[in-house]
């Protein structure tokens, strides 16, 4: 039986920081508490509590938009444990665990389109962390009307926020990563203050009513796509999460569920409720603006404090999201298809992070909450299929048992002679085409006018659904993959 000490690549040169984490290290690896809170902190971000006020202006509830986030996200959690199980019982990460399904020649298509997905999100993240960081700086110079300054400076705030990020990456700087571990859960409690400081202002008091008011359903449109942007919100980490349980102790497989359960379920509704409730109590869309403009109120010297301490935590929260969540991703493209060594690879990812923040194109709050409601919506359709044909592959065609030299062998010894996984591939494009029609009669469905024009507006959003698509892509590409690799004897 092969382990991870007698690993030894075959048939191709390998990039070491591929390879299966070592024996000793991962007997020192993650326990639940530490998994957990890795969880928590890197769920804990900027942009968690904006999927408040998206449910808000979909016209849904409190308790709407509690239970879009708890179902949504147990439904991404559920396909992470899955996938992760690799990455805690194999010690890989996402590039080679894609060997076993889509072939050692046709990971790249999988790991460009999770590249591209946290690549996106690593953009909103830079926005709004650097947004925080412009605020500061304004709020200390005195300007008066940092309303309209502030965008004048955002690019030189990008440039600093990403500057940091690269160094904490390729150096290690250990002081400045651990208290930006410690950014994400203390942004929560500063935010439970928040509201509950907010509440009990008499100008917002009169508001409490409206967050019990609902003007759609359970089962109405606006509820799905909700759920779509709350499953959709984890949707991407479910496929690479092995990047990160590759460090789990490999004895550890409950802790991981657990840590999960309490890092992402439970933290992301306690997060969408709190946005949620300081946009409709305040009318204040980004949380940035809250805490310049509301934080201090009434309370002299303290109110001080608590605005620059809640700015300073909105600037760490998605900055330490991102080396955790959306960097990876980002990194693997440059790693397993493009042969990069890490530190290299952390620079590059840097330039992409200046491109893809979107300073270019956003102004204002509102605009930004639908950049991440328009973004967050759509690209469940192509993970989804992704995620399917990886736990069908694993979880049933291989019986959960992986042979992991073969993971390290290019060639006849391999999975698949020819490098390509045929039956991931068909699996792929099959999912796609189901989810396509599926949308495409549910927003005819739903639509109060003609169908036909329903069909005609729904192809104008081409190639984007905007549903609960992901589900229905997962479900069928686990079905396809297992179908077709039997079929193919893969």
């Amino acid at each position: 039986m092969t382990t991870e000490a007698t690993i030894t690549p075959q048939g191709y040169k390998e990039n070491p920081d591929l390879m299966p984490v070592p024996a000793d290290q991962r007997a020192k690896g993650y326990n639940l508490y530490t998994w957990t809170f890795m969880m928590f902190s890197m769920n804990t971000c900027i942009p968690m509590f904006f999927l408040g006020p998206i449910g808000g202006g979909l016209g849904l509830s409190l308790w709407q938009v509690l239970a879009g986030a708890l179902i949504g996200n147990f439904a991404a959690v559920v396909v992470m444990f899955l996938n992760g199980m690799v990455g805690v019982k194999y010690a890989i990460p996402y590039p080679v665990q894609l060997r076993e399904s889509f072939g050692f020649k046709g990971i790249h298509l999988p790991v460009l389109i999770r590249g591209i997905s946290g690549t996106m999100w690593f953009g909103i993240e830079v926005w709004a962390g650097s947004y925080a960081l412009t605020l500061i700086a304004l709020w200390a110079l005195g300007v008066a009307n940092w309303q309209t300054a502030v965008f004048t400076w955002m690019v030189p705030a990008v440039i600093v926020y990403l500057v940091l990020l690269v160094a904490v990456m390729r150096y290690g700087l250990r002081g400045i990563g651990r208290m930006a571990d410690f950014a994400g859960p203390l942004m929560i409690l500063y935010f439970v203050w928040l509201a509950y400081f907010l509440a009990t202002q008499s100008q917002f008091s009169g508001n409490i009513p409206g967050l019990y008011v609902s003007t759609a359903s359970y089962f109405s449109v606006s509820f799905l796509l909700y759920l779509a942007v709350q499953t959709n919100w984890w949707a991407t980490v479910a496929l690479n999460i092995s990047d990160l349980s590759r460090g789990m102790h490999p004895k550890k497989s409950g802790a991981f569920f657990w840590g999960l359960i309490i890092g992402v379920v439970l933290c992301q509704g306690l997060g969408t409720i709190l946005g949620f409730a300081v946009t409709q109590l305040t009318g204040t869309t980004l949380p940035q603006d809250t805490i310049l403009k509301y934080a201090g109120s009434g309370l002299g010297i303290l109110g001080g404090i608590a605005v620059v301490v809640g700015l300073i935590f909105a600037f760490l929260a998605p900055w330490s999201t991102d080396i955790t969540a959306n960097v990876p991703p980002l990194i693997d493209i440059f790693i397993g298809s493009l042969k990069v060594r890490w530190k290299t690879a952390v620079v590059f990812a840097g330039i992409v992070g200046f491109i893809v923040t979107p300073w270019w194109a956003v102004s204002a709050g509102s605009q930004y909450t639908g950049y991440i409601q328009g973004w967050a919506g759509d690209y469940g359709i192509l993970l989804g299929p992704i995620a399917g044909i990886m736990i069908g592959s694993y979880w049933i065609n291989r019986k959960h048992t992986l042979d992991l030299q073969k993971m390290y062998t290019s060639g006849p010894n391999s999975y698949f002679k020819g490098g390509w996984g045929r039956a991931a591939y068909l699996s792929w494009i099959s999912t796609v085409v189901v989810c396509y029609i599926i949308a495409i009669l549910m927003n005819m469905a739903w639509s109060t006018g003609p169908w036909s024009n329903a069909f005609l507006a729904y192809l104008g959003a081409f190639p984007f659904p905007a549903s609960v698509t992901w589900y229905f892509a997962v479900l069928f590409g686990v079905i396809f993959q297992v179908l077709y690799a039997r079929a193919l004897k893969e």
